[in-house]
């Protein structure tokens, strides 16, 4: 009976630590970088280029579904072209934190991880400002509209990635649409205007 205790437990190790296993340990929970673009625009006006970056943490807590929170800073925004013979810019500096649901489709035996999810996210704005810049002069002017900028903006993210295994970690990139909910501007303004961005990241995570 002991000899055969201690040999469940070397067939258990020996499962445990081969690569399939562990391959399937590592995505359980992922702590890692991301970093990306976004085309971003409000109601009505023209889009901007913007940068994105930060980190997420994901646990999978099943073969299909994982819970992934994130936290990154992001700028947003949109164009005024050829506003008063110039060229303006809304510039809204954020940090945001999606909480999104993911669903994960296994292939089996391919190291590719397809998946898709969504979620809503919440963001706190650091700063606004506006920027004009005079076509014929090259004059450039900033104005800071913070006060005039909610501090909080809430919004619904819609997306879909692609993961490889690369050793024990992962290696993709994900493509996601945010859908703004409430106007960016202060509650006393009339103007109904809601950021809209289309976010690309790459990301790396570790397993942990």
């Amino acid at each position: 009976m002991r000899n055969l205790s201690l040999r469940t437990l070397f067939v258990a190790l020996a499962l445990f630590f081969t690569p399939l296993n562990a391959q399937v340990y590592i995505q359980q929970i992922q702590l890692g970088p991301k970093v990306g673009v976004n085309i971003s625009k409000l109601t009505d006006y023209d889009s901007k280029l913007g940068f994105a970056g930060g980190i997420f943490f994901q646990f999978q807590f099943s073969n299909l579904f994982a819970i992934q929170p994130e936290a990154y800073y992001t700028i947003k925004g949109a164009t005024y072209p050829n506003h008063q013979f110039s060229d303006a810019t809304l510039i809204l500096n954020y940090i945001e934190v999606p909480l999104l649901i993911k669903l994960i489709i296994p292939l089996e035996g391919s190291i590719i991880r397809p998946s898709v999810y969504a979620g809503p996210v919440i963001s706190f704005n650091t700063t606004a400002e506006f920027k004009s810049e005079e076509n014929d002069r090259g004059l450039i002017e900033i104005w800071d509209i913070s006060d005039d900028i909610q501090s909080t903006d809430f919004s619904l993210a819609f997306g879909g990635g692609m993961g490889f295994i690369v050793g024990s970690n992962e290696l993709g990139f994900d493509v996601r649409y945010i859908l703004g909910l409430k106007s960016v501007f202060d509650t006393s303004s009339e103007v109904d205007i809601k950021n809209s961005v289309i976010n690309f990241n790459f990301f790396y995570g570790f397993s942990l």
